[in-house]
């Protein structure tokens, strides 16, 4: 046997103590008479001095037992002791709120001074910028094979989104085709919407609704019926 082994084999194993619920039904069994509420005390106090006397050492526990006799005394000296209350909370006083006073609104101005001042904080931004790539009337019949009368037929109808990017010129936006045709359900997000410009811009954005996914990808996903639900419900009119 190796050095090792032998040191193992002598080791001293880990007492266990019993458990408070143990010795509660300890005490209960040998005094059925008194209260419930002393038994447990009683259980819980001597598991706690089970607990403490089983990680002591041998050694220790062997000088704990040769003076049992002092345990006593020391247990009525600590019952003895007079409680001590716990002193009251002391909240600090509070401060008085400072008060002070800003600089006011300023002067009122008139309307048309007040959107000068707007326009000059303003940046200007190009509709390709939030819309994506546009193509007018030429180009989706010449790249798409959109034909000009059904174009016009579509907007009509109110079928697909066209945006003014002049005072009259009229730009489509490129993604709400597919194989040359409307997105199925759009005319029914830009009935629900009304203003194209608003309802593209809710068709491009991420929705929480709908998982982060935008409304015109889940369009083109077939979701027609999810995408109505939730511009009707982002869109209620009151």
């Amino acid at each position: 046997m190796s050095a090792a082994s032998a040191r193992r084999s002598t080791a001293t194993p880990k007492l266990a103590s019993p458990a408070a619920s143990e010795m509660i039904g300890i005490f209960a069994k040998r005094n059925p008479q008194t209260s419930r509420e002393q038994v447990e005390a009683m259980g819980k106090l001597v598991a706690e001095f089970g607990a403490a006397a089983a990680k002591l050492s041998p050694a220790a526990r062997r000088r704990l037992v040769a003076r049992k006799a002092e345990l006593g005394k020391l247990i009525a000296e600590i019952v003895a002791e007079p409680e001590v209350a716990p002193e009251p909370l002391k909240l600090a006083p509070k401060a008085a709120p400072e008060v002070s006073q800003g600089e006011g609104l300023g002067p009122l101005v008139s309307a048309a001074d007040g959107r000068e001042r707007l326009a000059a904080y303003a940046t200007p931004l190009k509709v390709e910028a939030w819309a994506g790539p546009l193509a007018g009337a030429t180009e989706l019949e010449r790249e798409h094979g959109v034909a000009r009368s059904t174009l016009h037929a579509w907007q009509k109808q109110g079928a697909v989104i066209g945006l003014l990017v002049g005072v009259r010129k009229h730009a489509f936006p490129v993604e709400q085709f597919i194989d040359g045709r409307p997105v199925a359900g759009l005319a029914r997000v830009l009935e629900t919407i009304g203003d194209p410009r608003i309802a593209w811009l809710w068709l491009r954005e991420p929705n929480p609704a709908l998982a982060g996914a935008s409304p015109l990808a889940r369009l083109k996903a077939g979701a027609v019926d999810s995408v109505i639900e939730v511009a009707q419900s982002n869109f209620a009119r009151g």
